[in-house]
């Protein structure tokens, strides 16, 4: 069964490795620039906000998947 989650932007994105996907977007979460220009810190704040939802969801799959509750 594939298995789905819908970004904030609207998306839908398959996941193929949850796990993998896991551990993918805990490092992501914590990329930043080294430029000090506000685009670049306001640019940042967005991308991490983006990632630590996607965490957030990701783990809620995992979470319903063990507990053996999927919804769709």
């Amino acid at each position: 069964m594939k298995q789905y989650i819908r970004d904030n932007e609207g998306n839908l994105i398959e996941i193929d490795d949850l796990q993998a996907a896991i551990y993918q977007v805990a490092d992501y979460i914590h990329y930043l620039h080294s430029d000090d220009a506000p685009d670049m810190h306001r640019f940042d704040q967005k991308r991490q906000a983006y990632w630590r939802d996607i965490f957030i969801k990701l783990n809620l799959l995992k979470n319903s998947k063990e507990s053996g509750y999927e919804h769709n």
